[in-house]
């Protein structure tokens, strides 16, 4: 626990200090004040808001993975699926390592699709990766009601969205102090 609290207030300096050395740039004010505005109308249930937030903050900073993911969970959120897809795309080609944390976004939302479109075998490997994935970046947290689910192989959309929209708005508003 204390070595993530000590990651945290070192990535915390390192934002401070990049924020700093970027002051002047236009393209970073507008990749930051997207970032912050994206997030708190995402928290907000805002989602048209956010959508348009994270497109500016993508313009700001076009090689970012972390915008186009957050797009593609707003639109998710709207109920703008093709939309979604098409920003969850673009992030996941941003990052074809999948090493952003955008990729915890652009994997939970890519397992919501799949059951959407009736791909279950997509889905279920989507949401396994997501659960590895975010209980790497969350080590704290708990996704025990998403593994009970995944593990009973009983997959309700709606109770998997709520699951998922819970995290990923608490994700969400985090990020949001952090801009």
């Amino acid at each position: 626990m204390k070595g993530w609290r000590l990651a945290g207030a070192v990535g915390a300096l390192l934002l401070v200090l990049l924020a700093y050395s970027c002051a002047g740039d236009p393209g970073f004010t507008n990749y930051r004040q997207g970032m912050f505005h994206g997030t708190e109308a995402l928290h907000n249930g805002q989602y048209q808001d956010a959508f348009q937030q994270f497109a500016r903050a993508s313009e700001g900073e076009p090689d970012e993975p972390l915008p186009p993911a957050m797009a593609g969970q707003a639109a998710y959120q709207a109920g703008d699926y093709a939309a979604a897809s098409r920003y969850l795309a673009r992030a996941q080609a941003l990052d074809p390592n999948q090493s952003s944390v955008a990729y915890v976004i652009v994997a939970g939302y890519q397992a919501l699709l799949a059951f959407r479109e009736n791909r279950r075998q997509d889905g279920m490997a989507s949401l396994a990766y997501y659960m590895k994935l975010y209980e790497d970046s969350y080590p704290d947290q708990s996704l025990e009601n998403v593994k009970l689910m995944y593990q009973s192989g009983d997959i309700s959309v709606p109770s998997l969205e709520l699951l998922i929209n819970q995290e990923m708005n608490r994700y969400a508003k985090e990020l949001s102090l952090a801009f």
